[in-house]
Order: structure tokens, then sequence, then C-alpha cells
């Protein structure tokens, strides 16, 4: 017996699994809303989680399921117990994402030299370019320990999950005024402002952003060693 198209169309269309723009798996992040992604900081959560992930004071996994095939990814961090829209530390630079699902970056290092000591707080921001301009924003709230850290239960990266660095130009660049090829955004200036922050764990100051206009600047990993973190992962699979 054959089946009337009307019939294979949503039989096939259920077997495909809807996708956010992107998710932020590990650490816990703060609130969800796929509708809200746009509004920064946070995806419109302002106020800060009760329910904080422990971290090490040394360095931290991060784990995001990606619902587009390719973005301009940023993760960036505010110190304190509600740092707002001051997101003025960048842990990783804008790079290049692509592949659908899960995409995980297992030890990034954080900059000695931000003095993170034992029960102090922050907030990470993951910023990726919007849908199809702006950006897309996720945070975790989080809690430096120099105890046991208990790792996500799942951080791996998914078949055909690649990452690649932008040239420096287009690294300074925000993500979300960025397209996923590393270039400004239509109607973005393509500033990367200027450094107010020095240190770094191995790369130079970079400019980051924690609003669609606000601007900060901030200490960054250099790629070379975020690379060899994020290629590490990958020969787990």
């Amino acid at each position: 017996m054959m089946l009337c198209h009307s019939l294979l169309v949503p039989f096939f269309a259920a077997l495909v699994p809807v996708s956010a723009h992107f998710e932020l798996n590990y650490p816990t992040v703060r609130g969800f809303n796929e509708d809200n992604l746009g509004t920064g900081p946070c995806g419109g959560f302002d106020t800060p989680s009760s329910q904080r992930t422990s971290v090490s004071t040394t360095s931290l996994a991060l784990s995001l399921r990606m619902g587009h095939d390719e973005n301009a990814v940023q993760v960036l961090m505010g110190m304190g117990d509600n740092p707002g829209n001051n997101f003025n530390i960048t842990l990783v630079s804008t790079f290049r994402q692509e592949g659908l699902g899960e995409f995980c970056l297992p030890e990034i290092p954080l900059p000695s030299n931000l003095g993170i000591m034992d029960g102090m707080n922050a907030t990470l921001q993951v910023v990726t370019n919007g849908d199809p301009a702006g950006g897309l924003y996720n945070c975790a709230d989080i809690t430096f320990t120099t105890g046991t850290v208990n790792p996500p239960s799942q951080c791996t990266n998914g078949t055909g999950v690649k990452a690649s660095p932008f040239p420096s130009q287009a690294a300074a660049r925000n993500a979300n005024e960025s397209t996923p090829q590393g270039q400004a955004q239509s109607g973005s200036t393509g500033e990367t402002g200027s450094s107010s922050q020095s240190g770094s764990a191995t790369g130079s100051s970079t400019a980051a952003t924690s609003t669609p206009t606000g601007k900060a600047a901030a200490a960054s990993v250099g790629w070379g060693l975020l690379g060899a973190v994020f290629l590490g992962a990958a020969a787990i699979l």
C-alpha cells in the first residue's frame, strides 16, 4: 500500500529534532527562553541564579548545543555576585564554530592575574552572532572553589563539529557584531573597542561586549592554547 505525500511529509518532519539557536548545557544555564535569546545580557534573565555551578579557580569546562551549522562564538565573564552587564573579561576571543549539535571546550584556562580565590562568584556569558543579525546570549552563574569539582556529565563534540580561529582583527570583533565568517555584520562599525584591563593566559588583550551596544575589554585566552583544548576534546570522541 502506498502512503500519500500528505502523510509522509509530517511523518518525516517528526523525525527531525527541533533545535534552539544555541543552548548552554554546562555550567548550568541561568535561565533559557529561546524567544528572548537576542536580549542581552543573558538572554533577558537579569537575576543571578541561586543554584551556582562550582568550578575550579584555574580552569572551567564549557558545553554547548548548537542549533545553527555555523557560528561566531565568544566567551565572556563578569566577576562578583551580580555583574549586571559588566562582562569585562574575555575568556575566549571570537572564533568560528561549524556543525550542529554538541560542542565542548573541556578546559578553558582562567588568567592567573585575575586573583580568583576560593568562594568568589562570577557569571559566564556565551555570545554568538544573531539570526540573522545582532547577538544571542546565554549566561551561567558560577562559584570558584579549590576543592573537588564535578566535571560535566557530557562534554563531547558532535560528528562534523569544528572550531577554528579568526584572523586577529576578526577575533577582536564582538560576536554580536560578527558574521560566522568573521566579517562585520551589515550596519556594524566593526570596531573592537579599547582595552581597559590587561593580562592574559597566553594571548593579547581583546575587546568584549556584554550587550548589543555595550563594550568592555579583557584578558583573553590565546587560540594556540584554545585550539589544543578543542583538539583534545575531539580526540576522545
